[in-house]
């Protein structure tokens, strides 16, 4: 649907009323001047014996009475449109202005803006009924952030004074085997447990937009020194990397920018054959992680939902592949997924060309 600016809307009604009354009124006016004006100057003419073919009264009175009546509706419409226009331009440039600060505005930066002064009362109410709530989204923002850290703070200190203690106890040289078996038991709930704090906290930080620093990072680059400590966890999986475009770059935050793709390749790995493969490549602008997998396709419609469960055998917390799909979201990228003869092929778009060239790959 076509957008209009209110005041060119409001004009084009008004022209098309004027139009609509002025064919109207014609006939009308037609019929008075006839009767009224043409006949008395009719009348006049015969005591004055003029001869009927000599002039065309009737013809000439409405002429003239027409001529001037449009030269006197079109100077009003002249007068009234301008008026209308510049009268309403000014009016409305409170609202222009508070439109323009609220399209600006960042919650997590705390910044309510500043609207300025009308003698409009409603202008004037809506500008404090804005700030009313801007005011408490940044409160609640702040609460709900601050809440978050804390309680991550203070779930992760007791995770890991049971892992501690829980260390202390495999030295101990009195277990029996059943003890030690339930203590490895132990021991995996609480590392699983510290993981999942980790994950959900970094999937807040990123929702509440506490990743604010960015830079630009080569793709390849990056992906090179993520590889020697990713490897470890490959256990004989053969990893494969390809590089279309060497010089690829993208304006984001780095921290980010490696969880994503630490993220991908371990969720490669984890979900691969025996001695499988992973196959990395860094195309014109995309980053493509794919491997060999007897799992069947995944969900598209469920896949970067939160603690989704891809099979029976599912491994992780299930908020990789979330922490991902919001990594992307807030930079503005695009993740897909496809399935192709047992290869499962993570993609991510960073940005088309021209933006990557000016920078415009990340929320300000």
């Amino acid at each position: 649907m076509k957008k209009t600016r209110l005041v060119n809307r409001l004009m084009r009604i008004f022209a098309i009323i004027m139009v609509g009354m002025i064919g109207l009124v014609m006939p009308l006016f037609y019929l008075i001047v006839t009767n009224f004006y043409a006949e008395d100057l009719i009348t006049i003419s015969k005591v004055a014996h003029i001869a009927p073919e000599q002039l065309d009264l009737e013809r000439d009175t409405v002429v003239g009475v027409v001529m001037q009546l449009l030269l006197v509706v079109t100077m009003l419409i002249a007068a009234i449109v301008w008026v209308v226009r510049v009268v309403s331009v000014k009016q409305w440039r409170p609202f222009e202005d508070t439109l323009s600060k609220i399209s600006r505005f960042k919650v997590e930066k705390g910044i309510i803006p500043t609207f300025l002064p009308t003698t409009i009362r409603e202008f004037d109410q809506l500008n404090t009924v804005l700030e009313n709530i801007l005011s408490q989204s940044v409160k609640s923002y702040n609460v709900q952030k601050q809440f978050t850290e804390n309680a991550s703070h203070e779930l992760q200190t007791p995770l890991a004074i049971m892992q501690s203690k829980l260390d202390l106890l495999f030295q101990s040289p009195d277990l029996s085997q059943e003890q030690v078996s339930l203590m490895q038991d132990l021991y995996h709930e609480v590392n699983r447990m510290s993981k999942l704090n980790r994950s959900l906290l970094l999937l807040s930080k990123i929702e509440n937009a506490q990743y604010l620093i960015t830079s630009r990072v080569n793709i390849s680059q990056k992906l090179e020194q993520l590889l020697p400590s990713l490897e470890v966890l490959a256990n004989g999986i053969q990893v494969e990397t390809q590089s279309e475009n060497p010089d690829l770059e993208v304006s984001c935050n780095e921290v980010l920018l490696e969880s994503m793709m630490a993220n991908l390749i371990i969720n490669a790995i984890r979900h691969n054959r025996s001695k499988g493969t992973i196959v990395m490549t860094v195309g014109k602008d995309c980053l493509e992680i794919k491997n060999l997998s007897d799992e069947l396709a995944l969900d598209p419609q469920h896949l970067f939902d939160r603690f989704y469960q891809g099979s029976a055998h599912q491994k992780g917390n299930g908020l990789g592949l979330a922490i991902v799909k919001s990594i992307c979201d807030y930079h503005g990228w695009q993740v897909s997924y496809q399935y192709k003869d047992g290869w499962h092929q993570f993609s991510v778009e960073f940005a088309t060309p021209a933006a990557l060239l000016n920078g415009d790959g990340v929320k300000d």
